[in-house]
């Protein structure tokens, strides 16, 4: 047999207990049956090799059953609190802008040429049925397009305006969602985010336009996405790109946002991170002017970026973005701030008397919190915002009742956000003198806030009550009728004339007609009806349609706001002297009358 070769055995080589301390939870965890190695082993003094760090014995993956029956930890009772809560202001707010919303307020010319405009992009491919001027940018009603396009129409909800005003309607609860997180996010307090909602919803200018189709609303909803996006939470990169587009798409739905970029540039700057500030801000700045660039590239590519006349214009005509902007700046010039009968402050007596509350108190409260921005600076730069819309009111221009949409919500914002920031002086000073201040501090922050805003509304309700009856503005209407929201019926005369139109007078009339009909009068036939408007200055209508003759018109549908607009339309005006009423309708103060034309 052969002889077996011996191996020497080696010490093994174990860090010793002092030196490594798992090793002495890892050996104290054995059997006390194991049988004892010789102390000589953990000798290390003898040992060449590097020490080896022994790890802890691995756990087992849980069991997935175990997994699946194990109890959740209890979620926070005041997060399940908040979100009922939340629920209910958002049924409270849709259950007042939702009843009777499709018949009142009167359908607007305005909502007819948003909702013609959408149409034309729906079935024409085009951004307008009539001649296009760059009147404004189009990505609002390129919106109410694809809402069209997603709820199989136009007349899903019975008149083609009826089909905008639910996604309005859809707008504002989430737009009354986002002011909540806003005024959350900054306060970190439920009933200043509950206080800033319900002032921004429930403002009577609130429950009047909110319900409107107008490109204000949609602006509106991205400027407070805009908003929250920077305000809530961390900010990150993705977040300020996020934001940049939604400002973008904002200032593209309607100009008036345009205004806050510095605003909204030193609020990117103050809440992002250091490490990535300048990256944050000139980045957010400049996608923000690569989506206002979209505007004048497109009017570039149709060679309609300089007016006629010009060295880059040529002779022929044709619209143009740079002469239609030229006179948009020029309509109702005055003096704005400087001068008390100029636009802006006959507009501004205007909103006072409708809700003074926000007009009167939120204003004077951004400029206190500007003021206040070295100690509060996201209440300051709140307060900025509002100031920067208030800004362009004040240029000196013409300032119309509806230009007031954006502004609410960031007066409600700042009503709600100022007085928190006072609430929690006073908190703090009942701290240094009362003993178990946490609880009686917080009490008395919450009473202080709920004081202040009673004392404003009971203050300013008498004032409201005593400007009078008879404005202007029908907007307020709601002050000799309380609950003229819910139980006028104006729009109903209108839905009446058409209907009454498509039973009595032949497809082939030419009609002068508000664009608010237009849509429904043109999808049921009718393609001789033409706005009042285009009869007028539109050549491709006035020449080729009508001829320029009031001879060649049929018909003429008068509403309130085509009598109003006659001192600027010869032709319609001419159109109307010549005719004679054959029926009207009016349901709830908003006459709609047919006429014929006596050739």
């Amino acid at each position: 047999m052969k002889e077996r070769t011996q191996i020497p055995i080696m010490p093994l080589s174990i860090p010793s207990k002092e030196t490594n301390p798992s090793v002495r939870q890892f050996v104290s965890t054995r059997p006390s049956s194991v049988t004892q190695l010789p102390e000589s082993i953990f000798d290390t003094k003898t040992v060449a090799h590097p020490i080896i760090e022994t790890p802890l014995p691995r756990k087992f993956p849980e069991d997935t059953l175990t997994a699946r029956l194990a109890i959740p930890p209890k979620s926070n009772p005041l997060l399940r609190w908040e979100t009922l809560l939340i629920i209910a202001i958002l049924l409270i707010v849709g259950l007042v802008h939702g009843i009777n919303m499709f018949h009142y307020p009167y359908y607007e010319s305005d909502e007819g040429t948003y909702m013609s405009q959408a149409w034309a992009v729906v079935s024409q491919g085009r951004l307008a049925y009539y001649t296009y001027w760059y009147d404004h940018a189009p990505a609002g009603w390129i919106q109410i397009a694809l809402w069209a396009f997603l709820t199989g129409g136009f007349h899903s909800f019975g008149s083609a305006v009826d089909a905008g005003r639910v996604l309005i309607f859809l707008m504002q609860i989430v737009a009354t969602f986002m002011v909540y997180r806003i005024a959350r996010s900054i306060s970190n307090n439920v009933l200043v985010a509950t206080i800033a909602s319900l002032l921004f919803a429930l403002s009577p200018y609130g429950l009047y336009f909110y319900r409107r189709v107008l490109l204000d609303n949609i602006s509106m909803f991205w400027m407070l996405l805009s908003i929250l996006l920077l305000v809530s939470g961390k900010l990150s990169l993705k977040r300020v790109w996020l934001s940049a587009v939604a400002l973008g798409i904002s200032a593209l739905s309607k100009e008036l946002t345009f205004f806050l970029i510095p605003a909204m540039a030193y609020l990117v700057f103050a809440r992002a991170d250091r490490s990535h500030r300048l990256l944050a801000t000139l980045g957010w700045m400049v996608l923000v002017i690569s989506f206002l660039s979209l505007y004048p590239l497109m009017a570039t590519l149709k060679n309609e970026l300089f007016p006629t006349g010009t060295l880059l214009g040529g002779t022929a005509p044709h619209v143009s973005l740079l002469g239609t902007l030229q006179y948009q700046a020029s309509r109702g010039k005055d003096a704005g701030l400087l001068a008390l009968n100029s636009n802006f402050w006959v507009q501004t007596r205007v909103w006072i008397q409708g809700d003074p509350v926000l007009i009167v108190v939120g204003s004077f409260c951004a400029m206190l919190s500007v003021t206040l921005m070295r100690w509060q600076k996201m209440v300051g730069i709140i307060g900025l915002l509002t100031l920067s819309l208030w800004a362009f009111f004040a240029r000196g221009g013409i300032v119309f009742n509806f230009y007031i949409v954006p502004l609410l919500p960031l007066l409600a914002l700042s009503t709600s956000l100022l007085l928190w920031s006072i609430a929690k002086v006073v908190r703090m000073l009942f701290q240094k003198i009362v003993s178990h201040r946490k609880r009686i501090g917080l009490f008395i922050e919450q009473f202080v806030i709920v004081t202040c805003i009673c004392l404003i509304v009971i203050s300013c309700y008498k004032v409201t009550l005593e400007t009078g009856k008879h404005y202007a503005d029908p907007a307020l209407a709601y002050q000799s009728d309380p609950y003229v929201f819910w139980d006028n019926n104006q729009s109903d005369a209108q839905n009446q004339a058409v209907s009454w139109i498509k039973s009595n007078i032949p497809l082939k009339s030419y009609m002068v007609v508000d664009e608010s009909s237009w849509q429904d009068l043109y999808d049921d036939g009718y393609r001789y009806a033409h706005y009042y408007w285009k009869v007028e200055n539109d050549p491709a209508i006035r020449n080729n349609v009508f001829h320029n003759n009031w001879r060649s018109v049929d018909y003429i549908v008068t509403t309130p706001q085509m009598l109003s607009d006659l001192v600027a339309l010869p032709l319609v005006t001419t159109i109307w002297k010549h005719s004679t009423p054959i029926i009207s309708f009016d349901t709830g103060g908003w006459t709609v009358e047919v006429r014929k034309v006596n050739k």
